[in-house]
């Protein structure tokens, strides 16, 4: 078992099977500037042995992730990888955000709502969502402001915060996109979401059982990219005055 998680791949009739007790490693990320969770697993694929299952998992497959009754990542898998002489069998995947970010769209929006602006785009590429999580929902804020934008080749992803920069614009409501625990993208308020995930770091890093969420933890501090003293010139080689504007003429130019 893996950290006490249960890890279900499902077949595309609705059947699944929980490989938690295959998994060798399992890394789960998430960032500003990732937005999309990712999970990456390394399990035993039996190769050479015959007491290894080898139970390969291809790309497409829906993967969720659960610990406890609580599940709290939902997606599919996009790579999938094989290394015999380990006999290990590696896949990564991302939840459903990842489309939008992978998607490119063209819409011209004329005079609709926020909020049926972005449900647009969650239709059109199958993501899943909540009516109510989208902008404050039908009655929310998203639905009393009107969007007319000519969008061009832009992904899904940057398509709806665009949507939702104007929303900001006219209300100050900053908003952010997350998938829920019930696998549903949403498009909220910053701070109106709990995730229930408490930073907290285990009491030895040789526990079996680990009793916290950070496992290792590493500090760098980098100053070699620190800019001490900048100068300018002119075209001429002039030093700049920087309050001024202007360059301090050379003896030469006088």
């Amino acid at each position: 078992m893996a950290l006490g998680l249960d890890v279900y791949i499902y077949e595309d009739d609705g059947t699944y099977k929980n490989i938690k007790d295959l998994i060798i490693d399992i890394k789960y990320s998430c960032s500003l500037d990732k937005v999309a969770q990712e999970i990456n697993i390394t399990l035993a694929y039996g190769v050479y042995s015959t007491a290894i299952p080898s139970f390969y998992i291809s790309t497409g497959k829906r993967i969720e992730v659960y610990k406890g009754s609580r599940c709290f990542f939902k997606g599919k898998v996009e790579i999938t990888s094989i290394q015999a002489d380990k006999e290990t069998e590696s896949i990564v995947a991302y939840d459903y955000i990842r489309n939008l970010t992978k998607s490119y769209v063209t819409y011209n929006f004329d005079d609709i709502s926020a909020h049926e602006a972005v449900c647009k785009v969650f239709n059109d590429l199958e993501i899943p969502y909540s009516i109510n999580g989208i902008l404050g929902g039908p009655s929310g804020e998203g639905s009393q402001i009107n969007i007319s934008h000519l969008v061009k080749n832009k992904s899904a992803y940057d398509t709806c915060m665009m949507v939702a920069t104007e929303v900001y614009r006219q209300t100050g409501t900053h908003y952010y996109m997350y998938m829920d625990v019930a696998g549903n993208v949403a498009l909220m308020p910053c701070d109106r979401y709990w995730s229930k995930q408490t930073i907290k770091p285990c009491s030895s890093p040789n526990l079996s059982n680990p009793d916290g969420n950070i496992i290792s933890l590493s500090y760098k501090e980098d100053a070699t990219g620190i800019v001490t003293r900048i100068k300018l010139y002119d075209s001429n080689g002039n030093a700049v005055d920087f309050d001024t504007g202007e360059s301090e003429e050379s003896e030469d130019d006088e």
